[in-house]
């Protein structure tokens, strides 16, 4: 054995060589052959063609196995997946994933070996058809089918763990490249789905069969993208976005901090909502980065702020969610809080791969459940999607005709969202009631205003205690 290190170059060197080699190898088949003649090759490298032989195994790969080197064999053979993966991607011929995944599931993987080396082999490739990393793979192929009926809710979602994948820089560069460009065209698809969707469910429903709803909300979701259009105005989400954007330059950590949970909370008419924000994020805000209170806030610190109400909001481990997710998810308005991590995303537009990664921990976390039992859920992230396609600039949702009179006239109806739409129109018509003629003059995140809204608070909460006490006696 010593002989044979002593006769060998560098271990490393002469690994990571063969290793570029195997992957430029495959590489120039994905680009080059058909196919089903790069699929064949690739099985040819990491399968072995279920021989007897060591000597019918590619060298690369008895090296590894001899190393006896799980680890490094699943890295090698996760990148090689998606070298083919991308390559089919960019000719159209995305299809071939199921046959490449079909391989792992071979009946030959279960048949004895004399072969120590190709025993071994099959071992590992059955633990890589059992891992994580599959199922990672089983996304590309999921997204092909008719996501609205791809088994489990959960698949509906898969956007979000494109995006997971994406952003972790633990993968390989093909892999968050495939991830990164699989996401991109999922979103684009919703995007005019629902913009065509939504400019012909006006008319018969012929037109409605021939371009269906892209969600699960039931039609009733096109009321829900009327009220958001109708918050295109001074008080739209954008907009306030930007005024307290402008508002706070110049600013402290810690006045920044306070006008958050101001910001926030602005124009939300449910004071449940209300009064759980702000006895939750205050006292978290107070505790983050408290030695940069007097300084001013630039945009990294906002940013790191931002991902920290996201966690707050959404899932903190990445694994259950928070408390205050599931409070705000027990006041059954789901609508409330996707317009909550809305307004994150709006005053920090780079958050919003981060809040993408958080809502695929909350669909991962969800997902054991039967649809029927997190309805609220599966809500919430269906209006994420509408709000976020719509205030998306790739898609022009002014092509659709929205009559404000026509919507007051509707008579509100008690839908899947219970009082969601209702609660967004009473949130517009209410302000267009003191609505001033410039917003810019209107001081909406002033230190007198956050006075007057927290006497607010206390006497909600006063009367609240008052009503339970009365209640109990």
């Amino acid at each position: 054995m010593s002989v044979w290190k002593e006769d060998k170059p560098d271990k490393s060197t002469a690994f990571n060589a063969a290793q570029q080699a195997l992957y430029d190898d495959l590489l120039e088949s994905a680009r080059n052959r058909p196919p089903v003649e790069s699929l064949a090759d690739f099985e040819a490298l990491f399968f072995g063609h279920s021989s007897l032989f060591e000597s019918e195994v590619s060298p690369f790969l008895y090296h590894i196995l001899f190393a006896n080197d799980e680890s490094e064999f699943r890295n090698t053979l996760k990148r090689a997946c998606y070298i083919l993966i991308n390559n089919w991607e960019r000719r159209s011929q995305g299809d071939m994933v199921q046959a490449l995944l079909a391989l792992f599931h071979q009946p030959s993987l279960h048949k004895p070996t004399l072969s120590p080396s190709m025993k071994r082999l099959r071992h590992w490739l059955l633990n890589f058809a059992d891992s994580q990393d599959f199922e990672e793979l089983k996304i590309f192929a999921i997204q092909r089918i008719n996501l609205a009926n791809a088994g489990n809710w959960s698949n509906r979602y898969v956007v979000y763990r494109l995006v997971t994948q994406a952003i972790d820089d633990r993968n390989s560069f093909e892999q968050k490249d495939a991830a990164k460009k699989m996401a991109s065209k999922l979103k684009n698809k919703f995007k005019h789905d629902l913009a065509l969707y939504t400019a012909f469910s006006h008319g018969s429903s012929q037109s409605g069969s021939k371009y269906p709803n892209p969600t699960v909300l039931g039609d009733e979701v096109l009321r829900l993208v009327k009220s958001v259009l109708l918050r295109r105005d001074q008080f739209s989400y954008r907009n306030v976005a930007r005024i307290f954007q402008q508002q706070l330059i110049d600013t402290s950590y810690q006045d920044y901090k306070e006008s958050l949970v101001d910001y926030l909370c602005f124009s939300i008419a449910q004071p449940e909502f209300v009064a759980a924000i702000e006895t939750t994020l205050p006292q978290q805000l107070a505790q983050l980065y408290p030695d940069k209170n007097e300084v001013d806030v630039n945009s990294s610190l906002a940013l790191r702020t931002c991902n920290r109400l996201i966690d707050w909001i959404t899932t903190e481990d990445n694994r259950r969610p928070t408390p205050l997710f599931e409070k705000l998810l027990a006041q059954g308005n789901p609508l409330n809080i996707a317009v909550l991590i809305l307004k994150i995303v709006l005053i920090s537009p780079n958050s919003q791969l981060y809040l993408e990664a958080r809502l695929a921990s909350l669909v991962n976390y969800y997902e054991p459940y039967l649809e029927t039992e997190c309805t609220g859920v599966i809500q919430f992230l269906e209006i994420c999607n509408v709000m976020f396609a719509i205030y998306s600039d790739s898609v022009e949702y002014s092509l659709v005709r929205v009559n404000p009179r026509q919507e007051q006239k509707t008579t509100p109806a008690r839908n899947q969202l219970g009082q969601s739409e209702l609660d967004l129109n009473q949130q517009t018509h209410h302000q267009s009631r003191y609505e001033p003629e410039s917003l810019e003059d209107f001081r909406i995140f002033s230190r007198s205003l956050r006075a007057a809204q927290k006497k607010a608070s206390r006497t909600f909460q006063q009367h609240r205690t008052e009503r339970t006490s009365n209640e109990s006696a």
